[in-house]
Parts: structure tokens; C-alpha cells; sequence
């Protein structure tokens, strides 16, 4: 009895000295991308099975022993151990795996670690691009990766952005890039039925407000995947998805003004002046008539001024009229949460822009659900709904007669606006006034972008997924001219109404199946199908001849048409990956796809796109594991097969034929190959209209890369550098044909074109503090494009001004190159050619310089003091040029009675003046003339972005129920560094595969001030 009373003194001693050793201690759990509460985090003792869970508030209390070691594990989380000292409060910050040292990168159909990835990625996260008044997100890559060139079409709200990834690769089929949302390839190819000229963006349906990040696949080892489709690039946007967590409200708006950063009165001149300069050029004609420069005028011939007393001359400013400060407002509101069983995401946003040209105004509406549910550890399910409405009030924006920009820039300054009895002043054209106030045209835009997916765990490792998605829209354009307009005045008014409903389907179904061999053989395994149609319909009817303006609908028009028509394409596909790596040190990744396409022809409807990669971790070797200023060193290269299938009409390789009505008895019929319809009469009738092409098959880009990804200092620097070839053969191009097959061309694969250039990206951390840090962002790349292969020259622009030439470039110039302007005379000094003997029809060059830019980046700068930030984002371009198409008009020398521009004030005028603009004289502005003093270098770096922001302290914001508060003022292009003469280096007439950097009538991007404020609760 003794003994066991002994032994239980022993038990009780040691238990009160183990539980002597023990304190308590307390603590809160947040997640660090937001310093929100997490409720639901275990919290445990390493080592041990003790442990706790937050509660609602994030908070918990545990009892460890000194010098003990706390795990914190939570979902989707990063777990992470925390030494246990002297203090008993402690604040955890988990980090979103996704997030952690950015280890994860979206990839097609799935994601892996960064540190595996063999192919060319580079990311743009959320941070990167909140706050940024931008109306699509493809607009907010300008500048922020490495070989991708975004240019805005114009400054018009809404509109086209061309967007290159590694240069162009099409001339008649398309280059713009895949977009991929979520997983849902989506449509976005403009769909307005009326161009205005510059196409409508569908990319601006979107919210950028819902991206979480996008992925740019640049080589073929990552674009390969998508085949088809792959040749001008892929970019995958995932937008923001719901946290486990209590929920968490995010409210977001700023408010601004825009306005032109370069004033348009600076590049024309006023009334009086423009008289002394028609002034000066009948007296240089009349003499060039009459008798040489230099020699005494006829005796008895006098000249007679044109205009008498040019200081009485009218005044009119024809810019300001037609200008506005364009008001702009956002508001985004988001709610998200949920547990281990379910995630959601809510979110809505209004954003309404007004243009710097009266009346254009862009005005969206969006609303989106991202849901995740787990069934069970084995199964799970989820969805994503995306809704917008859009609306773009337009004007004709470019090289048109219609264009209020272009025409304020014809217009003389010495007439007035308005005739003696009230109408409008059209001495030129449509008077630029009345088009900004008469002109109706309204574009509605209904889209729905969605998603339903569900996951199936067969095994451990073994994963199936099916995906079902849409992309609908609706649209519908209103445009009506009324009797104030040229275009109305004729026939009582007329009316145009178009009605496009865009309907894509996507059914994709993918096995994945992860696993190891050995410890050190890691291995994912990928096969998939897909199968997508598109189906397009459209009704457009128009009509003339209303009893007033006051009736605007079709159904009260005298006369009424109207046409309808309907077309659809479809694709099937299968692929399948592998990524295997040993011991994380060698890398390999296999790509195959294998796609159907119902655009080609019988013989050739399928393709295959097979690509390789692999990857050397160098800095995984023995041999640099004791070099500690190097924590990343991997080697890749890639090579790899894509297609192209986009641009071309749906039924490129069918032999078609057209009927319509018949118009009066014994109206003519229709040429063959012209595309209209014979007819005879009041009957009706059809003929053939295109050509057969069995042989069409897909354009095919083969590409090889070498890379590098290097790490310094714990990553405290990063570089990247790229080097890459691409070869486009088999070209979707329109091939002259023999006429007498009664047809101009014929859709052929024919032609060759190369891509070639480099990318560097650097990331740094410069200074990293408890109260300051400085980040640095830097990017440049270099393409160099060239057209191998071709069957005839391509005319591209107005004028034969842009050429497409074998040896040459996209975009190239086609012009009468001048080499000055004769000191003496004031006469044009040409390139003759061979001889001395200027002929305008035959010395005409293409010259050594076109629209891309020899490199081009970005650079941002980022600094954080306390509860400061800043940021300060730069863009450039530099050796790109631009056919400044407005001097061709308005450098006249009194040739047209158009309006002059400021740069014709440097004319010639003496013997001895130095110049480029020559005397005023017919013989030096000859309208066949196409001077090669129009082609600008357009170079330019501009402070694209400003942000300078206060964080609201967390001990006054949560006094008021707010968890963060943060508010900020920003400019957008606020500051533009170019020798450009126009209004802006970088917009271009009618973007397209063929045409760019042409300005003329373009609405130049504004300039933007604003401030926003951004609340979490």
C-alpha cells in the first residue's frame, strides 16, 4: 500500500512540473493579402497532436510549453510554424497559396509550379492593375509584360486596342491573341455592324475589377495546348473566386475628368493667318506661271490678292466647339466567403466614361456569381456567371468626311459655322458642328459569359473534369442622319437598325492523373476533348424618307429594306499533355492537339500541333547549392507547332452563290466574282460568287525559344530573358487569280512570314523595411517582323500609302522619299532613283522604317512608406513611325481649300532658309505627291499611370465597423515625352492586320485626373 501511495506522489510530482512548464497564450489569424480575420484555422503544437481552432473572429487560445513551435494550417492556405517566446499575444498572417512567392502560374487547363514551367508565362496580377481607369482589361497589359505590344486604336470609350504578342502572323486571317476567361475561349472579334471607323472592343464588356490575374502563353510549349487557335498567343484571365472565411465586403469607386493631353488648336492655324498663306500661294503659283522665281514679272501683269485685308478675316475655332472634359465614374461593390464545403463570390460594377469629343460616351453594367461546392473530398462542382450591358454613344472617328475631327482640321478658319439663315456652313464636307449635334447612334450590348464544371476524384492523383460554357450577345446599333446632315438632307432622313446575336457554345472534358515513381519521378498526365460552335444571326433594316426628325424608327419611313443573313463554324479537338520532372531538376513538357475544323476544306479539315519543352534547375545541382546569392537558376527551351483559323469567313474553302430580288425590268445583272447576285426584273436569280478551295487548310506558325529564369538574393531580384523565332508559312491569304475564271482572288495558303526578337524582364525588391519598401518592375522587348513570301505587292491604305512588300515588314511606307528642301528655291529635293529625272510614278520607295516600334516595355516603381503608397507606371515605344496623314492634307501650299496646318508656318520663304516644308508652290504640293516628311518617328515614353494612396490606420477604420480604408488620387497619361507632331503617337485609323500607325481624324487618348476610395469590411 505503501509502495503505490509512493508511486502516485511520483505521477502527481511530474504532472505539476509538466503542467509547470506550460503558459498560456493567445493570438488572431488573418489573411495577409487583406488583414481580414480567418475563422476556422487550426492552430496545434508542433510535434504533438495538441491543438485549437479560431474562432469567428480569428482569435484563439492555446497553452504551450516554452520555446515550443505553433503550425497554422488553413485550406488554400500556406501553412507556416511560429516560434513560441517571452510574449503571449501573438498575430499570424496566412498567405493564399496561389499567392505564395507567386509558386503557382494558370497554365492551359490546370495550373503548376513556376518553378517547373518550361514555357515562356509572364503574369499580370490584380495588384498590378487596380485603380487603373481603364474600360477592358486587355488595354491594362500595355507595357506590363515583355513581348506583348498593346496599342489603343483611338481615345473613344470602348473601342479597338490591338493587342501583339510576339509580333504579327497574319496578313488577311487574324493576330490578335485567344482569350481564355475562366476556361471559356471567348469571343472577341468586334461585332458592330457599323464601324464608325474604328471597330468596337467586345474586351470591354468585361469588368477588370473581377480579375484576379492574367497569364500571357507566349512560346509554342504553352500555347500548343490550344492548337488551332494558338499562333498569335493565348491569355488566360481568372478572375477572383470566394475564401473560406467569414464574409468579406469590398466596396470600391473613383470619380475623374478627361480631356486631350496635347491641344488640337496648337497644330492648325487661324482665320487671318490662313488668308495670308492662300495669299502667299497665289502669288508663288501666279509667278510660277508667269515666269521663274527670280525674274521680274510681265510687263503690265499685275496679281491680284486673293483676300484683300486678311486682319478682318473671320475667326472660327472649329475644335473647341466639338471638344468636351469628359466626365468618368466607377463603382464596384463584391461580397465573398464561405466554408471548406462552399465559396462564393458576388460582385457588381457601373462604369461610365465620356470621350474628350462630344457627344461619344461609353456606359457599362456588370454582375457576376463565382460559386465552388464540394459534395464530398471525391466530388466537387462550380460555376461562374458573367453578365454585362453596354452602351457606346459614337461619332465617326477617322479617315472619313464624315469624321468631326478630321473635318475640323478641313475646315478654313476664316468661314463662319453657320450660314445668314441659320443652317450649317459645308464649304467642305459635312460641317464638323453638326455632325457632334445632330448625329444619333446608340450601340447596346447584352453579354453573358458562363460556366458550369464539376470535378470527379476517381483516385488519388486521378482527377475528371467536364466543362460546359457559353458566350452570348447580344446587339443591337440605332443610327439615324437627320435633314440637318448631308447624309439625311437628300432623302428626308434616313435610318439604320441592326440587330447581331452571337451565340458560342463550349463542351470541354479533361482526365488529369498525377503521381510519383520512386520519390524523385513526378509526373501529370492530361487528355482532353473539346467540342465549340459558334452560330452568328443578323437583321439589319434601313430607311428613308420620315415625315421629320422627330420619327426616327424605321417603321415610319417612306421607304423600308431590309436583309437578314446567318452563319456558323465549328471545332473539334484532342489533346493531351505530359510534365514530367526528376527531382525538380529536369524538366520536360509534351504538347499534342489535334483539331477539326469545319472552315477548311474536305481535304484538308484536320490538323496537328505537337510542341516539346524542357527545362534545366541548375540551381537545384550540388554544385550552387553553397552559392546562397542565387536561389533560382533554370534553362528552357521550347519548340513547338500552332495554328490559325480566326479572321477568315466561315465558309472560306465552299464554292458560294448569292440570289436576291430582282430590281426594275432589264436591270443589268451582276460580274461574276463580284459577290452580288444576277437578276432579272421582278424575279429573282443567283450566281456563283466564290470560288471552291477543297486544299484550305490552317496557318501554321512554328516556333523556337530559349529562355532563362534567374533568382537573386531569395529572390529578391528576378530576371527573365527570352529569346524566340517564329515561322508562319501557309498563309490564309486572298491570291490574285487568272480573270478569266470570272473571279479577282481566291482564299489560298500561300505566303511566308518571320517574328523574331528578345524579352527581358526584371523584377526587384530594392528596399524592403518595416516602414518603407521600394519595388521595381522592368520590361523590354524587340520584334522583328518580315514578310518572307508573298504572291503580288499588297496596296493596305488609302493612297497606297502602306505597302506589303516580300523582304519588307508589316506596315511598311510606300512614298516619294524627299531628302530635303532646296536652299536656294525652296523646291523639293528628291530621290530620283537611278537618274536625275524625278518621275512621281515610278521613284517611289518603301523606306526603311514602319509602324513597329525597335523595342518597346515598361517600367513601374512602387514605394510604400508607412500607411503611403505610390505608384508610378511608364510605357514606351521607341523607333516606331506614323504616316501623319492629316499634313497631307493640311500642308497644301493653297493646292485645296482646306484648313493649314501650324507646321506649314516653317515653310520656305527665303533663299537660305533651312526647312523640310517647301515653298508654297503647286509644283511642290502636287496632290499625286506622297512626301515622305509625313512619316513621323512616333518614339514616345509616357507616365502611363500615377497612384499616390493612404491607408486609413486599422485603429481609427475598424472604430466605424471598416476593416481597411484606403483612399488615393491618379492620373492616367499624365505626362507624353514624343517629337511627334500629332495629337497622339500611338492611336492608328482602322486598326487592323494590315494598317497601323496612320493618324488622321483619330481621337487622341485623354488625359485623366481622379480619386477613388477602396473599403473592405
Amino acid at each position: 500500500m505503501r509502495a503505490k501511495l509512493l508511486w502516485l506522489l511520483l505521477l502527481f510530482c511530474v504532472v505539476r512540473a509538466a503542467q509547470a512548464q506550460t503558459v498560456p497564450i493567445s493570438g488572431v489569424v488573418v489573411a495577409k493579402e487583406d488583414n481580414l480575420p480567418m475563422p476556422g484555422v487550426t492552430i496545434r503544437v508542433a510535434g504533438t497532436s495538441s491543438g485549437t481552432q479560431t474562432d469567428v473572429d480569428g482569435k484563439f487560445k492555446i497553452d504551450v510549453a516554452p520555446n515550443a513551435r505553433l503550425v497554422a494550417s488553413f485550406i488554400g492556405y500556406t501553412t507556416i510554424e511560429v516560434p513560441v517566446t517571452s510574449q503571449t499575444s501573438y498575430k499570424i498572417e496566412l498567405v493564399a497559396e496561389a499567392k505564395a512567392l507567386q509558386e503557382l502560374v494558370v497554365v492551359g487547363y490546370g495550373e503548376q509550379n513556376r518553378r517547373t514551367v518550361t514555357g515562356a508565362i509572364s503574369t499580370v496580377s490584380a495588384e498590378q492593375i487596380k485603380n487603373v481607369p481603364s474600360p477592358s482589361p486587355d488595354q491594362l497589359l500595355q507595357g506590363r509584360s515583355p513581348g506583348v505590344q498593346v496599342s489603343a486604336g483611338s481615345g473613344e470609350p470602348g473601342t479597338s486596342v490591338m493587342v501583339r504578342v510576339r509580333g504579327a502572323t497574319s496578313i488577311n486571317a487574324s493576330s490578335e491573341p485567344l482569350y481564355v476567361i475562366d476556361g471559356v475561349p471567348i469571343v472577341s472579334q468586334n461585332l458592330a455592324r457599323t464601324s464608325f471607323g474604328q471597330p468596337t472592343n467586345p474586351l470591354a464588356d468585361l469588368n477588370p475589377s473581377d480579375i484576379e490575374s492574367m497569364e500571357i502563353l507566349k512560346d509554342a510549349s504553352a500555347t500548343a495546348i490550344y492548337g488551332a487557335r494558338a499562333a498569335n498567343g493565348v491569355i488566360l484571365i481568372t478572375t477572383k473566386r470566394g475564401k473560406s472565411g467569414k464574409p468579406k465586403i469590398s466596396i470600391s469607386s473613383y470619380a475623374g475628368t478627361s480631356k486631350a493631353w496635347r491641344d488640337p488648336n496648337e497644330l492648325r492655324v487661324d482665320g487671318p493667318t490662313f488668308e495670308r498663306l492662300q495669299n502667299e500661294a497665289s502669288a508663288n503659283n501666279w509667278v510660277d506661271t508667269y515666269g521663274s522665281i527670280t525674274a521680274p514679272n510681265p510687263a503690265g501683269a499685275t496679281y491680284k490678292p486673293q483676300y484683300a485685308n486678311p486682319d478682318a478675316a473671320v475667326n472660327t475655332n472649329w475644335l473647341d466647339p466639338i471638344m468636351q472634359s469628359g466626365a468618368l465614374y466607377n463603382i464596384d461593390a463584391s461580397i465573398s466567403g464561405g466554408n471548406e464545403r462552399v465559396k462564393y463570390l458576388v460582385s457588381a460594377n457601373t462604369f461610365n466614361q465620356e470621350g474628350i469629343m462630344k457627344p461619344t460616351k461609353f456606359d457599362r453594367k456588370t454582375f457576376r456569381v463565382n460559386l465552388d461546392f464540394s459534395a464530398s473530398d471525391a466530388i466537387k462542382f462550380g460555376t461562374s456567371i458573367f453578365y454585362s450591358n453596354s452602351k457606346r454613344n459614337r461619332i465617326q472617328n477617322g479617315n472619313n468626311t464624315t469624321s468631326a475631327l478630321a473635318n475640323a482640321f478641313f475646315y478654313p478658319s476664316n468661314v463662319p459655322v453657320y450660314n445668314a439663315d441659320g443652317t450649317y456652313n459645308r464649304p467642305v464636307w459635312e460641317n464638323p458642328i453638326a455632325i457632334v449635334n445632330e448625329m444619333d447612334y446608340m450601340m447596346n450590348t447584352d453579354r453573358i459569359i458562363g460556366n458550369v464544371f464539376g470535378d470527379w476524384e476517381i483516385a488519388s492523383g486521378l482527377v475528371f473534369r467536364t466543362n460546359w460554357s457559353i458566350d452570348n450577345n447580344y446587339i443591337s446599333e440605332n443610327n439615324y442622319s437627320n435633314t440637318n446632315l448631308i447624309a439625311g438632307a437628300a432623302v428626308g432622313g434616313t435610318a439604320t437598325n441592326s440587330v447581331v446575336r452571337d451565340f458560342n457554345w463550349i463542351n470541354e472534358n479533361v482526365l488529369t492523373y498525377q503521381f510519383k515513381l520512386a520519390g524523385d519521378h513526378s509526373f501529370n498526365l492530361l487528355l482532353g476533348n473539346t467540342l465549340q460552335k459558334n452560330v452568328n444571326n443578323a437583321t439589319s433594316a434601313t430607311g428613308s424618307g420620315f415625315p421629320s426628325n422627330e420619327f426616327k424608327t424605321i417603321a415610319s419611313a417612306a421607304v423600308k429594306n431590309s436583309t437578314a443573313d446567318q452563319t456558323a463554324w465549328g471545332i473539334a479537338s484532342f489533346f493531351g499533355r505530359v510534365n514530367y520532372d526528376f527531382q525538380k531538376k529536369y524538366l520536360f513538357t509534351g504538347n499534342i492537339r489535334y483539331d477539326g475544323s469545319s472552315r477548311f476544306g474536305a481535304n484538308n479539315r484536320w490538323g496537328m500541333f505537337p510542341s516539346a519543352s524542357v527545362g534545366w534547375a541548375v540551381s537545384e545541382e550540388e554544385f550552387l547549392k553553397d552559392v546562397k546569392a542565387i536561389s533560382e537558376l533554370k534553362l528552357r527551351a521550347s519548340y513547338g507547332v500552332t495554328g490559325n483559323q480566326s479572321g477568315i469567313g466561315n465558309f472560306a474553302s465552299l464554292g458560294l452563290w448569292g440570289g436576291q430580288r430582282g430590281g426594275l425590268r432589264g436591270g443589268g445583272g451582276v460580274t461574276p466574282g463580284s459577290g452580288g447576285a444576277a437578276a432579272y426584273g421582278d424575279y429573282p436569280g443567283f450566281n456563283s460568287i466564290q470560288l471552291a478551295n477543297p486544299d484550305l487548310k490552317w496557318e501554321t506558325t512554328a516556333q523556337f525559344d530559349i529562355g532563362m529564369d534567374l533568382g537573386l538574393f531569395q529572390d529578391k531580384l528576378n530576371v527573365t530573358l527570352d529569346y524566340y523565332n517564329k515561322q508562319t508559312k501557309d498563309m490564309l491569304l486572298e491570291v490574285p487569280v487568272p480573270r478569266s475564271t470570272g473571279y479577282s482572288t481566291l482564299i489560298q495558303n500561300y505566303g511566308e512570314m518571320e517574328n523574331k526578337g528578345f524579352e527581358l524582364g526584371i523584377n526587384a525588391s530594392a528596399v524592403q523595411s518595416e516602414d518603407f519598401t521600394w519595388d521595381i518592375a522592368f520590361n523590354i522587348s524587340r520584334n522583328k517582323n518580315l514578310v518572307k513570301k508573298l504572291a503580288a505587292p499588297i496596296s493596305a491604305f488609302t493612297r497606297d500609302y502602306i505597302r506589303i512588300e516580300e523582304g519588307y515588314p508589316l506596315f511598311s511606307f510606300y512614298v516619294h522619299e524627299q531628302l530635303g528642301v532646296d536652299e536656294q528655291n525652296g523646291n523639293i529635293i528628291w530621290n530620283t532613283g537611278s537618274d536625275e529625272v524625278f518621275n512621281v510614278n515610278t521613284d517611289r520607295f518603301i523606306l526603311d522604317k514602319s509602324a513597329w516600334p525597335d523595342f518597346q516595355g515598361g517600367l513601374t516603381n512602387t514605394f510604400k512608406y508607412k500607411a503611403f503608397d505610390l505608384m508610378a507606371f511608364f510605357q514606351y515605344s521607341y523607333g516606331n513611325y506614323v504616316f501623319n496623314y492629316n499634313r497631307f492634307f493640311f500642308e497644301h501650299g493653297g493646292e485645296r481649300t482646306t484648313g493649314y496646318s501650324s507646321q506649314q508656318l516653317d515653310r520656305w520663304q527665303n533663299p537660305g532658309d533651312k526647312t523640310d516644308i517647301p515653298r508654297m508652290s503647286h509644283s511642290n504640293y502636287d496632290t499625286n505627291f506622297r512626301p515622305s516628311r509625313h512619316v513621323e518617328d512616333a518614339s514616345y515614353l509616357r507616365l502611363k499611370n500615377v497612384n499616390l494612396g493612404f491607408t486609413v490606420p486599422k485603429s481609427f477604420s475598424s472604430k466605424i465597423g471598416i476593416s481597411s480604408a484606403r483612399i488615393y488620387v491618379a492620373s492616367q497619361n499624365l505626362l507624353t515625352f514624343t517629337k511627334y507632331t500629332g495629337l497622339d503617337p500611338e492611336v492608328s485609323v482602322s486598326p487592323s492586320e494590315t494598317v497601323q500607325g496612320v493618324d488622321q481624324g483619330v481621337m487622341p487618348q485623354p488625359r485623366v485626373f481622379m480619386g477613388g476610395i477602396n473599403l473592405t469590411f
